[in-house]
């Protein structure tokens, strides 16, 4: 077979924290190296970024990543695209969530930064990713501001309709928003990007094209990425939304469905 490309989602489809699964399945680390073996390329394709992915995600089974929802663009080590949000937009921004009381942080390239004050939303990452470590809280916020790909903020419900707000009237067209898989989070970042657009650095780097593409998912932010590679498979725990726009639907992470799809999709 021709090589392909594969890119995976992390959460509810590699690994389902809130299902109890925090390893990626042996049958499926089987499939990967089976498929690495081939000649295929593997990419993890994901909206978070780098510094939340820890050490088992660079054990060699991932060509590349797609990170920050398609905003960053690292291939065997090497950074190959970068797409910051506008410095004024940012600013605006994190400002809007100061002023209303939002807990935010910020993710560049290679960095989480987050105010130390915000003990709700570092809290949650904490507790539920374990990822303490990985922040930076001593920061100029307006250098950082520079550099920043997006800004995820913690949302409560008495606030929710005052940032859609801000959003529709101050910002327009010039802002994407998207909620995180927390319940009160969302995203900021440049409307220029997506998985999908991440996808097409890869393609470019590799001069293929999207016939060589597989991509496999289960959120709303999978959306792009399912409908731009040729053949799109949604888990079955993905959203229905994503079930409606995949080519195929695998059976869930917690029944092997991504084992399964894998050997089909590419037999001995």
């Amino acid at each position: 077979m021709k090589q392909k490309v594969l890119f995976f989602d992390i959460d509810g489809t590699l690994i389902w924290s809130y299902g109890g699964i925090q390893e990626i399945p042996q049958g499926v680390q089987k499939e990967l190296k089976r498929l690495k073996e081939q000649g295929h390329k593997l990419f993890i394709c994901s909206g978070r970024p780098k510094a939340m992915l820890d050490q088992k995600w660079w054990d060699g089974t991932f060509d590349g990543y797609v990170l920050n929802n398609g905003g960053y663009v690292e291939i065997d080590g090497k950074s190959i695209y970068e797409n910051r949000m506008d410095y004024e937009l940012c600013l605006k921004t994190a400002n809007m969530l100061e002023d209303l009381h939002c807990d935010y942080m910020i993710a560049t390239a290679n960095h989480l930064y987050i105010d130390p004050s915000y003990k709700e939303l570092y809290n949650f990452f904490v507790q539920n990713g374990h990822f303490k470590d990985l922040f930076t809280t001593k920061f100029d916020r307006n250098e950082v501001l520079k550099r920043a790909i997006k800004i995820e903020a913690n949302v409560t419900n008495n606030d929710r309709e005052k940032i859609e707000n801000y959003i529709k009237n101050d910002f327009g067209y010039v802002i994407n928003f998207d909620e995180h898989g927390s319940d009160n989070a969302f995203e900021f970042y440049s409307p220029t990007i997506s998985k999908a657009t991440g996808i097409q650095k890869v393609l470019n780097y590799y001069h293929l094209d999207q016939d060589d593409t597989y991509a496999f998912g289960d959120g709303e932010n999978d959306l792009e990425m399912i409908e731009f590679c040729r053949v799109g498979v949604a888990m079955g725990n993905a959203c229905d939304l994503l079930k409606a726009k995949a080519n195929i639907v695998c059976k869930s992470i917690v029944d092997d469905g991504l084992e399964d799809v894998l050997k089909i999709l590419f037999s001995e």
